[in-house]
């Protein structure tokens, strides 16, 4: 059960709510970033990219 909830969180929950807040960074920080964020919380696709 935990595994379960563990994989939804980063598959569904991560994504939904980091675009959320990420509509919200120009307002909080007053300019767009310079960098797109990458929803990535483990560093599995930093990691797959440096191989």
């Amino acid at each position: 059960m935990i595994e379960f909830l563990k994989d939804n969180y980063k598959r569904i929950w991560v994504p939904v709510m980091g675009r959320f807040v990420s509509l919200l960074i120009p307002l909080i920080e007053g300019r767009t970033p310079d960098k797109q964020p990458t929803f990535d919380i483990d560093g599995d696709k930093k990691l797959e990219k440096n191989r």
